[in-house]
C-alpha cells in the first residue's frame, strides 16, 4: 500500500470515528469495566502481533482478530517474504491515549506503540538493519463478537521514528 492510500485510509477512518463520536454514538463514555475490555484486547492483540511478527505465525492471531484483520497482516508478512525479509518485532511499550466505544459493540482506540525491530535475511538469517524505539501512533478499531472483543483494524496515524515498509524499512 503506497503512503498516500494509507494516509487517505487513515484520515477517512479518523473522520468516521469523529463522525460517530460527534453523532452521540459514544455519549457520556465508556464503562470502566468496557474500557478495561478493550484495553486488554489492545495489550492481547499487540502481543500476538508481535509473536506472529517474529514467528511469522499467524495462529498468534486467533482470538484477538478478524479474518479480515488476520489477512491483512499476513499480506504484511508476504511483502516482507517478497522482499527477501524476516522482521523479529519486540514490543517495548504501549499507552492507550484515548478509548471510544460505539453502541456498545465497536470501539476505536488510539495508541502510541514502542518497538523495537530487527530485520534479517530471511534465507540465510544474516541481521539486516536494527530500529530501537520506533515509535508509532495508531489507531485500532475492535468489534464485541461473541462476548470478545476482536481488532478489526490497525492504522498507523504517525510515525515518530523508523521507516516504512514500502521504503524498504521495518513496519510492526
Amino acid at each position: 500500500m503506497t503512503h498516500a492510500r494509507r494516509t487517505s485510509l487513515t484520515a477517512v477512518i479518523a473522520i468516521g470515528a469523529l463522525v460517530l463520536a460527534g453523532a452521540g454514538c459514544g455519549a457520556g463514555g465508556p464503562s470502566p469495566e468496557q474500557q478495561a475490555a478493550v484495553e486488554e484486547a489492545v495489550h492481547g492483540y499487540l502481543g500476538a502481533l508481535a509473536m506472529s511478527y517474529s514467528t511469522l505465525d499467524l495462529s498468534h492471531l486467533d482470538g484477538h482478530a478478524s479474518p479480515v484483520e488476520i489477512r491483512n497482516v499476513r499480506n504484511l508478512l508476504q511483502q516482507l517474504a517478497n522482499s527477501g525479509d524476516r522482521l523479529e518485532a519486540t514490543l517495548v511499550g504501549i499507552e492507550i491515549t484515548g478509548v471510544d466505544i460505539f453502541r456498545e459493540v465497536n470501539a476505536s482506540v488510539a495508541v502510541v506503540e514502542i518497538w523495537d525491530l530487527v530485520r534479517f535475511d530471511a534465507l540465510i538469517g544474516r541481521e539486516k538493519g536494527r530500529t530501537d524505539g520506533s515509535v508509532q501512533s495508531t489507531l485500532i478499531q475492535l468489534r464485541l463478537i461473541d462476548g470478545e472483543w476482536l481488532v478489526i483494524g490497525r492504522h498507523i496515524v504517525d510515525r515518530e521514528t523508523g521507516p516504512e515498509l514500502d521504503d524498504g524499512g521495518a513496519e510492526a
